[in-house]
């Protein structure tokens, strides 16, 4: 007769795992156990229902990790059993000792390192071994296991030797900065990074942007000139990421002087280490449209022109802070061009989507003659026509409808407008004209 602590197992509902199955195997949980780890859970069994889940093998655990824990539990550690003579307890020490003097297996030491098993590296002695053991870390791809190797590394190599190594090793740079960084070891990373040269430069400046990540101005500026002035301003350095660096701070000091110059005003203050974008539209809501004599960042054409900002950025920001402005007037300055050939004579240019500067003009409520200069600008008078409908604009429909010749909708539209009105007056003169020109164009056929 069985006892009750076998009915008890033997009444389990939960599936064990079988991990002779294929890749198909799966966890099932079932919701029917008679007894739970941690008691009755009503919220999680109203989630459950009363159906089992099925979890892919996959979702819970890599194969990489499945296999090193697998391996791992294999594996018999080394116990002094019980009752063995006192020959067979000598050997089994002097085995022990033996694995403390001699390294491991950079592959043995590695998986511990990945399960987070207490393991020494200081087996690893010669350049050679160390050497190995970075290796195999980097080729586990485990970032911790990478790091923890990097940093014994760091204690028992000279920098020199340290930074060869990690030379043609980006992975490791990689983690290594990254360790460097949180800890805002300024001196330590920049050291690194310039022995190591224009090959890692892209981390240097993510460093650089990252030391950087106090709210602190003048803090982060005089960091930003340290590794400028120790790496990007030497010989060699990369141009590109050397300008960013320099736009940077520009754009850092500018922003500084700003909060000083009016004395800590609401405006500036909310520039502070904000994006070029945004300094651009507090700098076209100060700036004297017109005036061209100026030649500092005061200046949105010269700030744009510094910062690489594209023309197409530069209309859309300068569009937006002078219509919520109601400065209809500054538009000229903005899209307008002197011609080549005749520097004298001023053409329109707009590097934006017309149809979507037209709705945002409307949506910021700018009057007709603005949004009729912008509608002339489309040349196709079917979607000139539709734009023009979507914007309410009367003298747009109108125009639209001559370029057309649409003779019957233009008269019936004019019915639409009141008497009386200057919209009424221009549809009746577009209507005159389009009558004159077609009476013209028939005079022409006769002939």
């Amino acid at each position: 007769m069985e006892s009750k602590d076998d009915d008890y197992w033997n009444d389990s509902a939960n599936k064990s795992f079988n991990f002779d199955e294929d890749d198909v195997a799966v966890l099932e949980i079932a919701t029917n156990n008679k007894r739970t780890l941690f008691g009755e859970d009503t919220a999680s069994e109203a989630n459950y229902g009363t159906g089992q889940i099925e979890l892919p093998l996959h979702t819970i655990i890599s194969d990489e990790n499945l296999e090193l824990i697998l391996q791992e539990q294999s594996r018999n550690e080394m116990t002094i059993p019980k009752g063995i003579s006192l020959e067979e307890e000598v050997k089994l020490l002097r085995k022990k000792i033996q694995e403390f003097n001699y390294a491991p297996s950079t592959e043995s030491v590695v998986r511990k390192l990945i399960l987070g098993k207490p393991c020494s590296l200081e087996m690893f002695r010669s350049m050679a071994e160390k050497e190995q053991l970075l290796d195999e870390a980097i080729a586990s791809g485990s970032g911790n296991a990478i790091l923890k190797v990097t940093l014994f590394l760091d204690q028992t190599l000279k920098k020199k030797l340290f930074y060869t190594l990690l030379q043609t090793r980006p992975e490791a740079v990689y983690h290594y900065v990254n360790y460097l960084s949180l800890r805002l070891k300024v001196t330590e990373c920049t050291d690194l990074l310039v022995f190591l040269g224009r090959h890692h430069e892209a981390s240097l400046l993510q460093f650089s942007i990252f030391v950087c990540s106090t709210s602190n101005l003048d803090i982060k500026r005089q960091r930003l000139k340290k590794i400028y002035s120790d790496y990007f301003s030497q010989p060699g350095a990369n141009s590109f990421y050397a300008q960013l660096v320099a736009n940077y701070m520009n754009l850092l000091e500018y922003q500084m002087g700003e909060l000083h110059s009016s004395g800590g005003g609401s405006k500036a203050v909310a520039i502070q280490d904000k994006s070029v974008l945004e300094t651009l539209n507090y700098v076209c809501g100060k700036y004297k449209w017109g005036d061209t004599a100026l030649q500092t960042n005061d200046n949105p054409f010269k700030l744009s022109e510094y910062h690489q900002v594209s023309q197409a950025q530069f209309e859309w920001i300068a569009l937006n802070e002078r219509a919520k402005q109601q400065a209809w007037l500054d538009f000229d300055h903005i899209f307008e061009r002197k011609a080549w050939l005749n520097l004298k004579q001023k053409s329109f240019k707009i590097n934006i989507p017309i149809d979507r500067t037209i709705l945002r003009l409307h949506a910021l409520h700018a009057p007709d003659p603005v949004l009729n200069t912008f509608l002339a600008k489309v040349e196709d008078p079917q979607r000139r026509l539709a734009l023009a409908r979507k914007v309410q604009s009367k003298h747009g429909i109108v125009d639209a409808l001559v370029l057309l010749k649409d003779r019957a909708e233009l008269e019936a539209y004019r019915s639409t407008l009141d008497s009386g009105t200057e919209e009424r007056l221009y549809a009746e003169n577009a209507v005159k004209s389009l009558n004159n020109k077609w009476k013209s164009d028939a005079m022409k056929l006769i002939k």
